[in-house]
Formats: C-alpha cells, sequence, structure tokens
C-alpha cells in the first residue's frame, strides 16, 4: 500500500491511499482463512468420534454397566436388582405391596393411580447440572425403579458426554412407556417437566409424560411431619422418618452438578461413582418412603400415629368430605396431644364441627380452647355465636361476648384489634338490646 500526505491548492490537507498494492495479498489471505475455517468445520464432523473415545476412557472410572446401542449412538446403563427382603431403613423393599393402589390414589388425589396395582408404577429421580430447569439444564443421570417378578430393579442411565443425550432419552423410554405411574419426590414440579423438555430438544419428540397419573410424595411427606421436623427435605425424611443411613460414599446433591462439570472438564469419573450412589439410594428411598406415608393414612393405623400425624390425616379427611374417619383421627390426635399441638387440633377440630352443623359437639372443643389461650377471643366469639342463634340463651351470649372484649384488652393497638373490637361492640349492643338492658 502506498499513502501519500499534502496539501491542496486551497491549502487544506489530503490523504491519498493506493488500495491496489494489499488487493492481491488480501485475497490470499481471505483463501487462507477461508480454507482454515472449512478445515475447522470438517474437525468438528469428526469430532463425535472423538467424543465418543473420551466417553469410553472415562467408562473405566464409572460402575460396572452396559453400553447400550440406541439408532442415535451409544448410551450407558448400570443395573442393578433388590430382592422383595431387601432391607431399606425400616422396611423391606416388598413391603410396599401390601398397601392397596386405590388408597395411593386417594392421597395423591390421581384418580388413575388405583387402575393397577402399585407393582406397576415407576419410581424416577434424576441428577442434572442445575435446579434452575429450563432448556438450559441437562439430566446426566436418570434413576428408574420398577418392580418385577421377585424383586424390584434399578436402572440407571448416565450420560458419559452431551452429545449422547439423544441415544440416552431413546433408550429410557423403554422404562417410561412401561409405567401406569410415576412415584417422585417433587417430580411434578422438576423432574417430569424437565424430562419433557429434554425429548423435545434431544429427540424432537413432544411427550406429555405430566399426563402419566402421578404420587409425587412431597405433599403428602409435608402434610404429615411439617409440624415434626426441621424441614421435609428427602435427606431429612430417610433419617427422622425411614432410618436410612447413607454410608460415606455419598455426596451432598448440591456439590452434584459442579461434580459432573467437572467429570466433563477433565474425564476423571471417579467423583461419579458417589453421584451414581446417591442416585441409587434416591430411588430406593422413595419405595421406603412411599410406604410409611400409606401406612400412615391406613384407617387400621391410627394408634399407632403421633399427635401431628393424626391432625394431619383428620384434616385430609376433613378436606376429602369423609367426616367419620376424620372424626376419628381428630379424636386420636385430640388424645395423644401436648399443649402445642393441642391448640390446633382444637381449632381443626371444631372448626370441622361446626361445618357438619355440630355445633354442640363443638362446645367442649371451644372451651378447652378458652383455657389455653385467654387471650384469643376467637373461641368466646363462637360460644357467643353459639347462644345468641342455637342455644338462644342470650344472657350466656352475652357473658360469653364480654370475654371476647376482654381478650381484646390484651392486643397491641392496631388496625386488626379496632376492627374485631368494633365487631364484638356492635353483638354487645345487640344483645343489650335483646335482653332490655
Amino acid at each position: 500500500m502506498r499513502r501519500h500526505i499534502g496539501t491542496g491548492s486551497d491549502g487544506s490537507w489530503s490523504l491519498d491511499f493506493n488500495w491496489k498494492a494489499r488487493e492481491v495479498p488480501m485475497q490470499k489471505r481471505g483463501q487462507s482463512e477461508l480454507k482454515r475455517r472449512l478445515k475447522r468445520l470438517g474437525d468438528r464432523r469428526r469430532s463425535p468420534k472423538r467424543r465418543r473415545r473420551a466417553a469410553d476412557r472415562t467408562t473405566s472410572g464409572l460402575p460396572p454397566g452396559e453400553v447400550i446401542q440406541t439408532p442415535h449412538g451409544e448410551t450407558y446403563r448400570i443395573a442393578k436388582v433388590f430382592a422383595m427382603e431387601h432391607q431399606h431403613g425400616s422396611g423391606l423393599i416388598g413391603d410396599l405391596l401390601s398397601h392397596e393402589s386405590q388408597l395411593a390414589a386417594k392421597i395423591a388425589g390421581q384418580s388413575g393411580l388405583g387402575d393397577y396395582p402399585l407393582d406397576h408404577l415407576v419410581f424416577l429421580d434424576t441428577e442434572t447440572t442445575g435446579l434452575a430447569g429450563g432448556a438450559g439444564t441437562l439430566v446426566f443421570l436418570v434413576g428408574v425403579g420398577a418392580f418385577f417378578e421377585g424383586g424390584f430393579r434399578l436402572r440407571q442411565y448416565f450420560l458419559r458426554d452431551p452429545a449422547e443425550e439423544a441415544a440416552l432419552l431413546h433408550a429410557l423410554q423403554e422404562d417410561l412407556e412401561k409405567a401406569t405411574g410415576f412415584v417422585t419426590f417433587n417430580g411434578r414440579a422438576f423432574d417430569v417437566p424437565l424430562l419433557e423438555i429434554r425429548y423435545v430438544m434431544g429427540l424432537r419428540r413432544q411427550w406429555s409424560l405430566s399426563t402419566v397419573p402421578h404420587f409425587d410424595l412431597l405433599f403428602p411427606a409435608r402434610r404429615l411431619w411439617k409440624r415434626l421436623l426441621p424441614d421435609c427435605t428427602l435427606g431429612t425424611l430417610e433419617r427422622e422418618v425411614c432410618a436410612i443411613e447413607r454410608t460415606g460414599e455419598d455426596v451432598p446433591g448440591s456439590e452434584i452438578p459442579a461434580l459432573y462439570l467437572d467429570y466433563l472438564r477433565t474425564g476423571d469419573a471417579s467423583q461419579m461413582r458417589r453421584v451414581i450412589y446417591h442416585n441409587e439410594v434416591d430411588v430406593l428411598s422413595l419405595v421406603t418412603l412411599a410406604s410409611q406415608i400409606l401406612r400412615r393414612h391406613r384407617p387400621d393405623d391410627l394408634a399407632a400415629l403421633s399427635a401431628a400425624e393424626a391432625l394431619a390425616v383428620a384434616r385430609w379427611h376433613q378436606e376429602a368430605g369423609r367426616s367419620d374417619h376424620a372424626d376419628q383421627a381428630f379424636s386420636q390426635a385430640r388424645t395423644k396431644s401436648a399443649r402445642g399441638i393441642r391448640l390446633e387440633v382444637l381449632r381443626y377440630q371444631t372448626i370441622h364441627l361446626k361445618r357438619e352443623g355440630r355445633h354442640e359437639e363443638a362446645l367442649d372443643g371451644w372451651r378447652a380452647w378458652t383455657k389455653l389461650t385467654p387471650d384469643d377471643p376467637r373461641p368466646s366469639i363462637e360460644l357467643a355465636k353459639y347462644y345468641e342463634w342455637k342455644a338462644q340463651d342470650l344472657e350466656e351470649a352475652y357473658k360469653w361476648a364480654e370475654s371476647a372484649l376482654v381478650c381484646l384488652t390484651h392486643w397491641s393497638a392496631g388496625w386488626r384489634r379496632d376492627q374485631v373490637w368494633e365487631e364484638i361492640q356492635h353483638r354487645l349492643e345487640r344483645l343489650a338490646r335483646k335482653l332490655g338492658k
């Protein structure tokens, strides 16, 4: 390139470039760049083979398994079989089959679960690259457990390389398509929707797994044990409810995404053994936890429940309109309850009785409630309502309305206190007129 700087006739500066000098080198450089890019694209076309060879190398650090051939390539599967007598925590694997599928259907609110025996269910747990979900989250390990004649089979599909995702999903279909229902822990919100996304991304298949009947153990577990445990994570339920103890081989769930990313980066599969063990225990724990939940909802086992568990079962029956069963469970809860839980039992039991129009049966509960919490106007208000409208005893109604007003004197000033005060004052004025005071 030749460049000249000078002045024009008017004294202004001018800049002259001769581009011809660089035309040929630029063309050659462009051709070289094009060749380099084409070569790189050719390398990418060969990269799946390199990835397969890398996957083969990492297999040596994984638990023993088998390479599954699919129309989409290879995937890796680990399989184990457990006898019905296998002890996992407080129970045997086969204990679950002593329960009725109709009971599971009622607990889950999924009528379809009652159409087949429990041994037709599939127990599902996934390990992923993150908890946010969405198209950017990979499912790299899927544990699928199912009963068969004489035992329980666990299959774990492991993603040795993201390039094998389509093969993993294709192989997994065989197990998922057999399911008449899924058993998971928070799987309705996370595992199943994420698998649906992966089938769209990996196989271009719209597969509505969410329509399969689902027994998600998280929700009945929270109902039963939220008053007793610090939290209702699967780990806490394993220790406190199922008596399951994990070995030192386990790894915290929060560390699993990072360990898998390290595996992809380094090819070192040693930590994946711990992740696969974690997933194995998760799936087996679904069986034990499901059995514990079902047992606590059986009407014949009420006597074995704690007060908090009996209250949870009572409210479950109440919401479903099973009044007789609710009465039995409320009675059990009230018999066993200490002061902390007794107040909640009295509150829900009296609400239940009042909704059914059984006000006379609720009287004892309201009176016991007033003794437990002298500063709470609610039971006194309920007694005032009963004596004014049901028993037609205006003097007694007036007495309980005054008692409610006294309770409010212990409340801090605020809009809520003012609102309740106004309601009670209005009741007292009405009663006074009726009494001629």
